[in-house]
């Protein structure tokens, strides 16, 4: 009754607004969306299959052989790795540019850049028949398997035979094209299936049994609301202002290095609206990998969140 101003706002954190009763409703304020977590034990790390410990192996080489002669060496093996450990086709494809120009890919959705790192181009470009060779290997043994690349399997078993289409479902990756290789398999596997793509410049669309079909993102919004799309590829352009509340699960394709990468596409589904009571999130991660060191510096970066603001984002454990 004596407050000077007309209009004001009082904040409330989300933890209040879903733990607080609302005296007029005895209802809380908001209603809470719980997240359940899936792969964070060790045990639902997946394990390197041989053909990926030897391409592993291979991409350890180069980078001792690099590391040599090229200052950030052993950044450019980190990013193969990684980019492995996305999609074999990813892995693939930052080998064949190295190969060819001796750069690391430029592909715009992904954070990484090595010019930030200080590495010298033109030595990276002037490899020797060594270095060259190694990765030869390397690419060599990726073609040879990349059909039967593990988290691409586990996709589909989470997808089908776990009922996580049923749900809706985005599958995140920072990566382009290992968003749409994914969403290329899923569309020869699922016939007459409709699978979106939400991505960065003009990159969106939908692919039915194999054919692509360019959209707009505002397109793609609209179709994932009405409930028209149940499989939803993105890359972290969709991680921001993006609703999907009727998108029940999320997959994490591979992990970004920073947190609130993680909580932005945890966002997109838990949200007000959210048609789901709870929400499944998968992260995803070779055992042994550079996506399990990822893992542990997210783990102890969030663990850092908590001891300084005490609550924790739940996007890992």
């Amino acid at each position: 009754n004596h407050n000077p101003f007309i209009r004001h706002i009082v904040r409330r954190t989300r933890d209040f607004l879903e733990t607080t009763i609302n005296p007029e409703t005895g209802e809380p304020y908001l209603k809470k969306v719980e997240v359940e977590l899936f792969g964070e034990k060790d045990e639902e790390a997946i394990s390197l299959p041989p053909y990926l410990q030897e391409a592993y192996g291979y991409a350890k080489d180069f980078s001792s052989l690099l590391s040599k002669r090229v200052k950030g060496g052993g950044f450019i093996t980190t990013l193969l790795l990684r980019r492995v450990g996305s999609t074999m086709i990813a892995g693939e494809n930052t080998a064949i540019k190295m190969l060819n120009w001796g750069l690391t890919t430029t592909d715009d959705d992904q954070e990484d850049d090595y010019n930030d790192e200080g590495i010298d181009e033109k030595s990276i470009k002037n490899l020797t028949d060594e270095e060259r060779s190694c990765l030869e290997r390397f690419l060599q043994t990726i073609r040879l398997n990349k059909d039967k690349d593990p988290k691409y399997n586990l996709v589909y078993d989470l997808l089908i035979n776990q009922g996580w289409m049923d749900k809706g479902c985005i599958i995140f990756s920072q990566y382009y094209d290992s968003a749409l290789w994914v969403a290329e398999n899923l569309s020869k596997d699922l016939k007459n299936v409709s699978i979106g793509i939400y991505a960065g410049g003009d990159k969106s669309g939908i692919i039915i049994d194999g054919v692509y079909y360019k959209k707009t993102k505002e397109e793609i919004k609209a179709m994932v609301k009405r409930r028209e799309l149940k499989i939803l590829l993105g890359t972290d352009a969709a991680s921001e202002g993006l609703n999907l509340q009727t998108l029940g699960t999320l997959i994490n394709l591979d992990l970004p290095w920073n947190p609130t990468r993680l909580e932005q596409r945890k966002g997109r589904i838990q949200r007000i609206g959210q048609v789901n009571d709870k929400v499944f999130i998968y992260n995803m991660r070779y055992k042994g990998s550079v996506e399990d060191k990822v893992h542990e510096i997210l783990s102890k970066r969030l663990e850092n969140i908590h001891s300084m603001f005490g609550q924790i984002p739940d996007v890992l454990e």
